[in-house]
């Protein structure tokens, strides 16, 4: 990732943390580390969503994703 495109993620994910707040929502630690996994180079969002939602399908839920993933 270059640093543009790290500084562009980094204000997506900002904006999309904001967005939730109003609602009264605020990140995960799990959310938090696969952004940091995403910004650090050890995985693409587009990786981090499709081994989630292959994880939760898998189990059900994501409780234990974490532990998973060598990434984070």
């Amino acid at each position: 990732m270059t640093s543009i495109e790290q500084l562009e993620y980094q204000e997506a994910a900002r904006q999309t943390d904001a967005i939730f707040a109003f609602e009264g929502f605020s990140p995960t630690e799990l959310s938090k580390a696969i952004s940091a996994a995403v910004m650090a180079g050890r995985v693409t969002d587009d990786q981090a969503v499709k081994e989630m939602c292959e994880y939760a399908m898998i189990h059900k839920t994501i409780d234990g994703f974490a532990t998973t993933r060598n990434w984070l």
